[in-house]
Parts: C-alpha cells; structure tokens; sequence
C-alpha cells in the first residue's frame, strides 16, 4: 500500500498508532524509510522499559515513571535552541537526535505507553501538545519536552496563560484525548511552517499535499498549497489550487481579492 493511502486509513482508526502516522509523514521526507523497521524502534523503546520490570496499573506511577524513561534514562528532551528546525517534527530524525517538538515528543510518549498497555493519549493544548494517561477522577497531564513533567491544573493554567499572553484560560474541557486526525494535522502545520521558513517550499508542497488528504482538510489548505506550488514554478497547478479555494470560500473569505490577484498573477506566467 501506498504511504500516502495508508496514512489516509490510518488516521480514520480509533486505534491508531500516533508513532505510525508520524513515521508516514516522515516517509515524504525519506523516501527510502521502511516505515515498518521504524516502528520497531519503537517497540525496542517501549520493550527497554518492560525488561526493567515496569508494570502498569496506577495512572500517577506510571505517569511519572513513563516520563522519566523518556527524559532521564533515554535523555529525550525539547529543543528550545533551534524549536523551530523541521528536523523537531520528523519522528525518525527525533528518534536519532533525542530533540523534538511538543507534538513529536508526546507522540513518542504516547507510543511507548501505548505499547505497555498504559491508557496514554494526546492533547491538544492551544500553543502546545503534551501527553495524559487516563485516571479515575482526572488523567495525568505529562509535559515531554520538559523532562516529563506532570502538571497540575494551577501549572497547566500558568502555562497557559504564559504561552498566550493571558489570551487563554485553562478548563477541565481541554483534556479531552485528540484524535489521531487532529494531531497528524498538527503535525503538518509545523512541518509547512518550518519548511516555508527554510525556504525550502519543495519540501512544504508535501506537506500541503498531505494535508488535502486528510478528511480535516480546510478551505485555506488550498490557498497555501496555490502559494507553494507558485514558489516552485508549478503555475498552472497553482492557478487551480486558487481557484478552488475561492470556490470553497464563496468569495466570503477576507482575503478572496488577493487570491482572485494571485490566480491571475500565476496565469499571466504561463504566457
């Protein structure tokens, strides 16, 4: 099966592996990856912490110890110095560098715990992902790219409040697990935005690509994807791309002039 088809299958499962859907990606990037072998890394992982006797069966313990394993034994941890380096959302480049993101670094966490039967999941927190194991009264909110931190509700809120400014206000609601959907989508949110950064828009066209694959597929995906198909010289194929999104959007959406601007700038390029 294609990498593509089998991530848009995967993605639609309740019982999807975060690890899986990540190495896919990561096979846009690597177009050798056998995304099979990769997940073994994985399993080795998860299969170092079971050796050590580890056994599941109280959400803080095994909360706690998870997040030491990661962070302390393995030494995964944030990369605070170059955050914003695509290499943090490439799963297969965080498991040789011991450095990621938020989202790449949660979905190890979850991966692992998932393997050794702990109720892991992840949440989308706005400005940051961190991972939870499901409890009796609350889950077990597990910071990853801060040594495996567990946080409180006052600590979440704090962190919260100082990610946004003071925009966002912390509620129980938040905990709620995120489907595997939302977080590949997260994901590639990152890998367009570091890409695009870099300059390098051959590899954010992928990562659009992607994106319009996925059943949460928004409007303005296309508007971006007309954008980078431009960088890379694609004309027609971005004419296209900024025509459907001004079909989608109606001519409603704020910027449908500059789009309608943009569709004939590309056009006059293929004179």
């Amino acid at each position: 099966m294609d990498h593509r088809d089998r991530l848009v299958r995967l993605v639609r499962r309740a019982d999807a592996d975060l690890a899986e859907a990540a190495l896919l990606c990561c096979a846009e990037a690597e177009p050798g990856l056998d995304v099979d072998v990769a997940l073994l890394r994985i399993d080795a992982l998860a299969d170092g912490l079971a050796s050590s006797g580890f056994t599941p069966g109280d959400p803080d313990r095994d909360a706690r110890t998870i997040g030491h394993y990661l962070a302390v034994e393995l030494g995964f941890t944030g990369d605070q110095e170059t955050y914003y380096h695509p290499d943090n959302a490439l799963l297969t480049r965080v498991l040789d560098r011991k450095r990621g993101l938020p989202i790449t670094l949660s979905i190890l966490y979850v991966a692992i715990a998932r393997r050794l039967s702990v109720p892991a999941f992840p949440v989308n927190l706005p400005g940051h992902v961190v991972a939870a194991v499901a409890g009796p009264e609350r889950p077990v909110v597990v910071d990853p790219f801060h040594g495996g931190e567990v946080l409180s509700d006052d600590a979440l809120a704090q962190r919260l409040a100082d990610l946004s400014a003071g925009r966002v206000a912390f509620h129980r609601a938040m905990l709620r697990p995120s489907p595997t959907v939302e977080v590949v989508r997260r994901l590639l949110n990152n890998l367009t935005r570091d890409f695009l950064a870099d300059r390098d828009a051959a590899s954010a066209l992928w990562t659009v690509e992607l994106k319009l694959l996925l059943p949460n597929r928004v409007p303005s995906d296309h508007r971006t994807h007309g954008d980078v198909l431009e960088q890379v010289g694609r004309f027609d194929d971005a004419a296209q791309a900024y025509e459907t999104y001004l079909e989608l959007t109606g001519g409603q959406a704020p910027d449908d002039e500059d789009v309608r601007r943009a569709a004939i700038r590309v056009k006059a390029r293929l004179n």
